[in-house]
Order: C-alpha cells, then sequence, then structure tokens
C-alpha cells in the first residue's frame, strides 16, 4: 500500500480502525477511546482495551513548538485538515528530512490487527458512541467530506508508526503512517 489520502478531525486526533471491530461501543459514551474520559481530565483515567489489543490506534496531531523567549517545548495539537500518507514502505528521503523526530512514535509503534482488508482513518466522525444527542454522519457522507479514508492492506497484524512532518508546502503530506506486517494471521 502507497496512497495519499487527506482526512480532517475537530478533536486534534485521528482513530484507525475496522469498523466491525468497534460495534460493541455504540453506547459507549463520547471519548471513550481517548487517555481523557472522565470529567477529572486525568491522564490514564479509563484503560481502553482496544488500544493494547491492536482493535484502534490513536494518532494525535501535537507537533513540537520551540518557545525562544523562554527556550521551552511546548506541544500544540490542532483540528483542520491534514494529507496523509500511508505505506507500506518507509519515509521518502524528504520525509526523513521533514520528520519532527520528537513525536516520531516509540519504536514498538502500534500494533493493529486487519481482518476485513481494509482499516478507516476516521477524523471522529463515525467512531461508535452513543449518539442520543448527536446525529451519525453516513460513512458515504463522512467519505464525500474528507471526514474519514479507507485504507487497504491484506489481512494481517501490522505495527503502525505515525511521523509528523514539518511543513514545507501546503499541497505536501503533513502525517506518515507507516505499516508494518509483523504476522499474516491475527492472534
Amino acid at each position: 500500500m502507497d496512497m495519499t489520502c487527506i482526512v480532517g478531525t475537530d478533536i486534534a486526533s485521528f482513530v484507525l480502525y475496522e469498523p466491525e471491530t468497534l460495534h460493541h461501543r455504540a453506547s459507549s459514551p463520547w471519548g471513550w477511546f481517548s487517555d481523557f474520559s472522565d470529567a477529572s481530565g486525568d491522564l490514564g483515567a479509563l484503560t481502553v482495551p482496544e488500544r493494547s489489543d491492536g482493535r484502534l490506534v490513536l494518532i494525535d496531531t501535537a507537533i513540537p513548538v520551540h518557545r525562544e523567549d523562554d527556550d521551552r517545548l511546548m506541544w500544540i495539537g490542532s483540528d483542520g485538515t491534514y494529507r496523509f500518507r500511508c505505506t507500506t514502505e518507509g519515509l521518502t528521503s524528504d520525509e526523513a528530512q521533514r520528520e519532527y523526530p520528537e513525536t516520531r512514535d516509540a519504536p514498538e509503534g502500534h500494533t493493529i490487527h486487519v481482518t476485513q482488508e481494509r482499516l478507516l482513518l476516521d477524523g471522529g466522525y463515525l467512531i461508535p458512541f452513543d449518539h442520543t444527542s448527536d446525529p451519525v454522519i453516513p460513512l458515504a457522507e463522512a467519505l464525500e467530506k474528507l471526514l474519514v479514508a479507507w485504507l487497504s492492506l491484506p489481512n494481517g497484524t501490522y505495527r503502525v508508526t505515525a511521523h509528523h512532518l514539518a511543513p514545507s508546502d501546503e499541497d505536501e503530506v503533513s502525517i506518515v503512517l507507516t505499516f508494518e506486517r509483523v504476522s499474516s494471521g491475527v492472534q
């Protein structure tokens, strides 16, 4: 796989998953998939089993911003539209030069299981949750409005690494997702 897609978010992050594996979350509260899930905002207040067992990957938009006046590093995430390159190959030489090394995922990356030969890259619009007070957007509309994108991958288990790139041109990729196949079967 080597594809470019544009996906928007208004939660300053993206989620990567197979919709079929998350149907059981249709009655969960909004934000069940994030590290901040209770009213106090305690980091890690909720253990999200889908993130640890390979059914869901959360991709943050935060990049490092160096403040020269007080020599601090701040992490700023943002809503908006992002251009992704999703690949089973590595970074190009240009992407490697533009990558923020501080944003590179841990060496082990995140694991995701593919059982339906595709994943949904979602800006937070279609992930299952209790829509009692919020209408569900139809998949076709979300695809048309660039709120989600389908990624085609052979079934198997993959290590997903998010590489955030410094801007150089408005039409260039800002996040590269690399998928390294670690097994052909799903455990």
